[in-house]
């Protein structure tokens, strides 16, 4: 069994910070898989993760080169093959059969990759606003400046227009409409439900890493889909109905393609669920992993 504390755990030849709560609960533990790309689990921690410590063993760790983990001496490994592997290394090196990954946003990519390529090893998924499309759909960040157009003053949204005008690169087009609505007197709206939720900025969050993220933004694979239609993993797919990021349709479609997923809808939340609804979110897990232990 796994003790509770923080540790470094090297996998991919980089130095991770990981750390263990709520050992005393035993069972699969549940990992984190934190957003992105290039944030870290800080602030899933701080909302939920210490609560969902007091029913299940949680373990914590930020992705190579984010928040309190080292930076790779080569920027080339910020790829999601290397990140599915860093995850089995530390599996491993924690001395863990089976894990529960629990994917937060970008996490989700991680988690499910991480399944396809290790289904042995997953006992199940928990998915919170999975960016999953299928091969069909044009794809999250096509989506981008439409989702943004919505919520930006009238000099904004002709400003965007402006902007996008010729911009044909859809990477282009989101870091763009990105940051249209960062700026924008709107900016709360798009990113909760109720902007009153949006907490106060936490001096002690750690900075997100620009590198990584831009190296793994568009890079999501389509067929994945396809491929977790295929396994029988049981999967909870969580997602606020107000979620204007990943969009409400793309996390219900992924949990009809998946054999034995279950859709959780939370009706007064924007992406960030954890920070908007967070009795509730430590709730939905609680109640999975409980149900899926009895």
């Amino acid at each position: 069994m796994v003790s509770d504390g923080v540790r470094v755990v090297v996998a991919g030849g980089v130095e991770h910070w990981v750390r263990v709560a709520g050992a005393h609960n035993g069972g699969v533990p549940l990992v984190l898989l934190h957003g992105g790309p290039g944030e870290s689990c800080y602030s899933v921690e701080q909302s939920v993760g210490d609560e969902l410590a007091k029913v299940s063993t949680v373990i914590f760790y930020d992705q190579r080169g984010c928040g309190r983990s080292a930076k790779p001496t080569e920027p080339d490994t910020y790829t999601m093959t290397r990140l599915v592997a860093d995850l089995e290394e530390i599996r491993s090196a924690l001395g863990l059969d089976r894990i529960i990954p629990w994917g937060v946003s970008f996490g989700c990519l991680l988690a499910t990759e991480y399944a396809v390529a290790h289904p042995n090893s997953v006992d199940r998924l928990i998915l919170h606003a999975p960016p999953v499309v299928g091969p069909l759909h044009p794809g999250l960040w096509s989506l981008r400046p439409n989702a943004v157009d919505t919520f930006l003053a009238p000099a904004e949204r002709t400003e965007l227009r402006t902007q996008l005008d010729g911009l044909t690169d859809p990477i282009q087009r989101t870091l763009a409409a990105i940051g249209a609505i960062s700026s924008s007197e709107h900016a709360a709206r798009f990113f909760y439900y109720d902007p009153a939720n949006m907490p106060e900025p936490d001096p002690a969050a750690p900075e997100m890493n620009m590198e990584m993220a831009l190296a793994l933004v568009g890079t999501e694979r389509p067929d994945l889909a396809d491929d977790l239609a295929a396994i029988t993993i049981p999967a909870l797919v969580m997602i606020g109905l107000w979620d204007r990021h990943v969009g409400f349709d793309m996390a219900r479609d992924l949990a009809n393609r998946m054999p034995n997923a279950v859709l959780w809808i939370f009706d007064r939340s924007g992406h960030l669920i954890d920070e908007e609804q967070p009795t509730d979110y430590v709730e939905a897990i609680s109640t999975y992993v409980r149900d899926a232990a009895n």
